[in-house]
């Protein structure tokens, strides 16, 4: 078959090509290695940086008070704070500045009120007899003549007592910058923690049970989310971004008019360029699986569903990479229209980030991208095992792949007039 002539040809010269392994290859399993880390708990857990000063000293002895103590045990015990603490008498912003040192890095702080433990221990006996006064009064119509005149004396004490209490509320101060990206994190934490001490205090328990299972039949690590972005993102790249400038390269180098007068046919330059992307296209799945088992210990295995639709992606993506090829004649005006395509596309189609949490003028932009469709597709197929998603997307993927083709084939210039 002739196009196996440029089959073989087209992967010999991406396989001596440094850039094209790195971008087809080397970028991709950096990117995952980069993710997989992140998420995947490897190298020990990330915890957030915060500063604690602490006020509330007892006036007797001049320590820390018991309740201070343990709210911020509490807060250790989450394990998701790196605490340093903040003597009573510095500047905490000048201390914690000076701690972080010169390179920097996102300053949290938080302060512990001056009586603290007073107002907590003030406040909590408040909403402990509010309770009690509460209860009685529930019960009052359902008691006797002798059980109500008892009930009002004792009804009578508690509210004089509980006049006698003052009015306070523990006050926590924390201190964050607008720009650290974790600050919303960050104070969120503190919250549930304050709020669970609260509960405690007061003798709360929780009625509610909650219980987690999982969508998928099995259990899969956040890698496993992100192989089938990660590749689709990188397939669609090698299609737009790497045949674009090779074939171009090519036409300048006049390679595309030499073959053109040989026997070869432009189907056979299309079919060619097809099985050459089809084929990095697997290398490339195989290799980030591979990786994954190896590092991550990732489930995700790719069934003939998955291995069709990257058949159909390869296709499509490598439509596009001729249709803009065969409207461009200058190499970097190419590479800079193919990145302009790809990167945008590789990151409004919900590969990297849930769509969910983008705005609603984006998720209706990415139901226009060919990448949304192939990227949900491999999800459904490799994560969900959800056919139904599969066949829809994969039928949409089909007819943008035969339109892009043809595209691809009217636009592409094979013999010179």
């Amino acid at each position: 078959m002739k196009a196996l002539t440029i089959f073989k040809a087209v992967t010999k010269n991406w396989m001596r090509s440094r850039s094209g392994l790195f971008f087809s290859i080397l970028f991709p399993v950096l990117l995952l290695i980069v993710f997989g880390s992140i998420f995947s708990g490897i190298g020990g857990s990330s915890q957030y940086r915060l500063f604690i000063q602490n006020f509330d000293l007892n006036t007797a002895n001049g320590e820390l008070s018991d309740l201070s103590k343990a709210f911020i045990q509490a807060l250790n015990s989450t394990e998701a704070f790196g605490i340093t603490d903040i003597p009573a008498g510095e500047n905490a912003t000048e201390y914690a500045r000076e701690v972080l040192g010169p390179l920097g890095g996102n300053m949290r702080i938080l302060q512990i009120s001056e009586g603290f433990q007073g107002d907590l221990l003030n406040g909590t006996l408040k909403v402990r007899i509010g309770i009690i006064y509460d209860t009685i009064q529930y019960f009052e119509p359902y008691l006797t003549s002798e059980q109500k005149m008892a009930v009002m004396q004792g009804l009578t004490q508690i509210q004089q007592f509980n006049a006698s209490i003052p009015d306070a509320k523990a006050s926590l101060m924390i201190m964050l910058d607008p720009a650290d990206q974790s600050a919303a994190m960050v104070k969120s934490i503190v919250m549930s923690v304050a709020n669970a001490f609260n509960y405690e205090l007061i003798g709360a328990e929780n009625v509610v049970e909650f219980n987690e299972t999982s969508v998928t039949t099995k259990r899969y690590s956040n890698v496993d989310f992100y192989i089938p972005g990660i590749t689709a993102a990188f397939i669609m790249t090698n299609g737009i971004i790497a045949l674009t400038a090779t074939t171009t390269e090519f036409k300048r180098r006049g390679i595309i008019k030499r073959l053109s007068i040989t026997p070869l046919t432009k189907l056979d330059w299309i079919i060619g360029n097809v099985l050459s992307q089809t084929l990095l296209n697997l290398l490339l799945t195989g290799i980030m699986i591979a990786l994954g088992w190896v590092i991550f210990n990732v489930r995700v295995i790719p069934d003939v569903l998955s291995i069709v639709l990257i058949l159909l992606g390869s296709i499509m993506f490598s439509g596009i990479g001729m249709t803009l090829s065969g409207f461009i004649k200058d190499v970097e005006a190419a590479s800079a229209i193919g990145n302009a395509i790809a990167f945008p596309m590789m990151f409004l189609s919900g590969t990297y980030f849930p769509l969910e949490i983008m705005p609603s003028y984006v998720q209706a932009i990415s139901k226009a991208l060919p990448l949304t469709y192939f990227s949900e597709g491999l999800k459904h197929a490799m994560i969900y095992q959800n056919p139904e998603g599969v066949y829809l997307n994969m039928a949409i993927v089909a007819v943008l792949a035969v339109v892009f083709i043809i595209i691809g084939s009217l636009v592409t210039r094979w013999k010179e007039k």
